[in-house]
């Protein structure tokens, strides 16, 4: 992958001026000239920064797909739709902010201070080192932003995130995105803290409606003591489909219709047990029980029982 990535920069790195020429005519405030080149070592040192950025976002597609590829088997199929989501509108909702930010907004705002300046009489001269780095760290803020809060809203739409799981999203979620962005400003440790901040509210923000989201479902695990003394967990789930009586299932008995035969019970099992991880589970009310032979192996450190 690493030789990819070189592979497909090298052809940016041959055109990295032109591109940069035309960032630099629509950042360029001044009807006369007014930018300078202060510290030409930092120059080249962002042409091969923005070369290796171009090269990542051209081979995208192929990181997507060895993603994919990656992690498919051992998804559930909610967790599937969820990764989907990620991979597919993530890289185009960049793009499009991306190019409203930059071509659109970046611009205006420059013009605007430099009109302030000249109101105060000021003879200005730009670095234009610092007008493209300015540019570099919205995008970084941008890419930091747009995939943890794909990731965050995904999960909810697809049910995966809720109140109940909200902290253990935010712990692997916030954690990476905390970690990727003061690593990135390690040489200015007051601009990574305060990117890494304001990066973590904006996601905290958007993902607000699924992370106060009630649970699809109240779980209540059961716990009794063994000869040994430790406790056990138990939880008990119905799955209704044969009827063996009347009686109505106990409180803390969780109802899930079909599970033998519905695939998307099946999943919301499977995430409930993970979550959890009780030390028994005991399934009433099944027409087919070997059904669940495949949970058995997916989750072996947990005692299975079937109608009895």
């Amino acid at each position: 992958m690493l030789f990819i990535w070189i592979l497909v920069s090298a052809p940016w790195l041959m055109k990295i001026d032109d591109v940069l020429g035309y960032f630099i005519r629509i950042f360029d405030p001044c009807v006369d000239e007014c930018l300078n080149l202060y510290q030409p070592e930092k120059w080249s040192e962002l042409r091969w920064i923005i070369s290796g950025l171009l090269g990542f976002l051209t081979m995208i597609p192929i990181i997507s797909l060895q993603i994919w590829n990656f992690a498919k088997p051992g998804l559930t199929r909610s967790e599937r739709k969820m990764l989907r989501y990620v991979l597919v509108f993530t890289p185009v909702i960049f793009l499009i902010f991306s190019y409203i930010s930059v071509v659109e907004i970046l611009p205006e705002l420059y013009e605007l201070g430099h009109s302030i300046h000249i109101n105060y009489g000021f003879v200005v001269k730009y670095d234009v080192i610092s007008l493209v780095y300015f540019a570099s760290i919205v995008l970084w803020i941008q890419v930091l932003v747009i995939v943890s809060a794909s990731v965050m809203i995904s999960s909810g739409i697809t049910g995966n995130l809720d109140s109940d799981n909200a902290n253990w999203w935010r712990l692997r979620v916030y954690g990476f995105v905390a970690m990727v962005s003061l690593l990135s400003y390690y040489e200015r440790t007051s601009n990574g803290l305060t990117i890494t901040l304001v990066t973590l509210l904006i996601v905290e923000i958007i993902s607000r409606p699924w992370t106060t989201k009630k649970p699809k479902y109240a779980i209540k695990l059961e716990t009794n003591y063994d000869h040994l003394g430790e406790i056990i967990s138990s939880l008990s789930v119905e799955c209704d489909c044969h009827k063996t009586s009347n009686n109505r299932p106990l409180v803390s008995t969780l109802t899930l219709p079909k599970l033998c035969s519905n695939k998307e019970r099946q999943d919301d099992l499977i995430k409930i047990l993970t979550r959890y991880r009780p030390n028994t589970v005991i399934i009433t009310g099944c027409n087919n029980p070997k059904v669940y032979d495949s949970l058995k192996e997916i989750l072996p450190h947990i005692v299975i029982d079937v109608n009895q």
